[in-house]
């Protein structure tokens, strides 16, 4: 009789933890948010380009653009890719694909396209620990690009920027401003 009560309480117990979870909601998986964003840590799903990432942090999951920078395009629909614009892209995944990021979102958190705007800095591998748009910017992948408000690290950027110009790095020695980033 004792035995037969125990399986009685068991399956009890276990009809009542389905009722319960079927009544609570299971937390929404994360999307693009269009509210503030907090900083944290976040995983890179894609390297996008040299300056566009897809990640996935608590709250958040979609493209963020790196703030501060701008490096040649690669080919999309109608636009021809800018000089040097796949390599950097190929140096981008290279240090970030598949790592954990911090990433901070700037002052003002979207750009036109709605996507995070936002500093990151990857936890391991070649550039562990340093900022993703000083690194672009000093092995010559990208220019500056300030824009108000955020404007935060653009003298930094473009010490960078001077630097990797002056010694003849990436697209300086390559191509040039003009074929870089044409029309700009």
């Amino acid at each position: 009789m004792h035995r037969h009560r125990s399986i009685i309480l068991v399956i009890g117990a276990l009809i009542a933890a389905v009722v319960i979870a079927r009544q609570v909601q299971a937390p929404s998986s994360p999307s693009q948010s269009d509210g503030p964003i907090a900083a944290g840590p976040g995983l890179v799903l894609d390297v996008l380009d040299g300056d566009t990432a897809r990640i996935r942090m608590a709250g958040y999951e979609g493209s963020v653009r790196i703030v501060g920078i701008d490096t040649p395009e690669i080919e999309h629909p109608g636009k021809p890719a800018g000089c040097f614009g796949y390599e950097a892209a190929a140096a981008a995944k290279a240090w970030l694909q598949g790592r954990v990021v911090d990433v901070v979102p700037a002052r003002e958190q979207r750009d036109h396209f709605g996507r995070l705007l936002a500093r990151v800095v990857p936890h391991d591998g070649p550039i562990a620990g340093r900022d993703l748009a000083r690194a672009l910017a000093l092995s010559g992948f990208a220019r500056e690009l300030p824009m108000a408000p955020n404007l935060d690290d653009a003298g930094p950027l473009a010490d960078r920027v001077a630097i990797a110009r002056r010694l003849g790095r990436g697209l300086w020695a390559a191509c040039g401003f003009a074929a870089a980033f044409p029309g700009k």
